[in-house]
């Protein structure tokens, strides 16, 4: 995804202010723990860029239709996911300053912000996904999806 925005019309005034939009592919399946973004599915993000004193932050929000499998039933699925950000871009001669501190740097006059999007959107995502909320899951002793098949059971034995 190409989300370089430059930031000329900032100035490097504090206080100014303008809106971004970008949308594009990543260019490459990412994934974490049961989620996917495949690299061709496209992503939106749009916002503000505020000029701070030491740098720009940058709010938004993401949205994009991600693929995910059944934490129960394992069943592959997709679904609508939308995420906030709220990052700080500092201006390289504060490097410095924020040497302790995980931040992003403004380079040659630019910000790119394809890295939050996609932290925003894969991490802000719940570690176990349902593909229903009252999914049935897997039959422990056949492994039947027991979402299609709700009859299903094995009868009872009883110890002699």
């Amino acid at each position: 995804m190409d989300a370089r925005i430059g930031l000329a019309s900032l100035k490097r005034t504090e206080g100014a202010t303008t809106d971004f939009a970008v949308s594009g592919p990543f260019g490459q399946d990412t994934a974490v723990g049961l989620i996917t973004i495949p690299a061709d599915r496209v992503v939106t993000a749009a916002g503000q860029l505020s000029s701070v004193g030491d740098g720009v932050l940058v709010t938004g929000r993401a949205e994009a239709q991600l693929d995910a499998q059944c934490a129960r039933c394992l069943t592959d699925f997709s679904y609508p996911a939308t995420a906030e950000f709220e990052e700080l871009y500092v201006y390289p001669e504060q490097a410095e300053r924020y040497a302790d501190e995980d931040v992003w740097f403004v380079e040659s006059g630019e910000i790119d912000l394809a890295p939050i999007i996609h932290d925003a959107l894969i991490l802000d995502q719940p570690p176990i996904v349902l593909c229903q909320p009252d999914c049935r899951g897997l039959c422990p002793d056949c492994g039947a999806n027991l979402n299609d098949q709700p009859d299903h059971h094995h009868g009872s034995s009883s110890p002699a």
